[in-house]
């Protein structure tokens, strides 16, 4: 097994010890038990992570039809965890934003997870805390990086 090879499975090692007891953290966060969608989650952060867009360019960016998209948002109203708006210079156009409701719920699911990330952090020595926090800081800037090259 190469390098590569032994980084994924320690990712995955990590994933499957994680992941369904931060999934089940994230249901409780959720208010009124209310499910959201990996499609209606990755949208509120999109839309969190800017300005308020045009509804083809959200479709664009999900990489759902415009229609889906529409249907989408709909839900998300609905619940009030985003909202449309007008364009400020041409009325005829309806832009997609997410609402203060959308940004509060992205939060607590941001706090879940940190609070799950510290407990589990906790329980490593200091040297080894103070590596993976170092190795963590180094996974966001590459992260962010291969963000700012993806198309948008």
């Amino acid at each position: 097994m190469d390098e590569r090879e032994r980084l994924a499975a320690s990712f995955g090692d990590m994933r499957r010890a994680m992941i369904p007891a931060f999934l089940l953290d994230l249901l409780d966060a959720v208010e009124g038990g209310d499910e959201l969608s990996l499609t209606q989650l990755a949208t509120l952060y999109v839309l969190d992570a800017g300005e308020p867009v045009s509804l083809g360019a959200l479709a664009e960016r999900v990489g759902r039809s415009h229609s889906a998209t529409s249907r989408l948002v709909d839900a998300l109203v609905r619940r009030g965890l985003v909202e449309r708006q007008e364009h400020p210079t041409d009325r005829r156009v309806r832009r997609v934003a997410i609402s203060k409701d959308g940004q509060g719920l992205l939060r607590r699911l941001e706090r879940t997870r940190a609070d799950a990330q510290l407990e589990i952090m906790n329980r490593l020595a200091p040297a080894d805390r103070a590596l993976v926090g170092r190795a963590m800081a180094l996974l966001g800037d590459a992260a962010a990086q291969r963000q700012e090259t993806r198309p948008s």
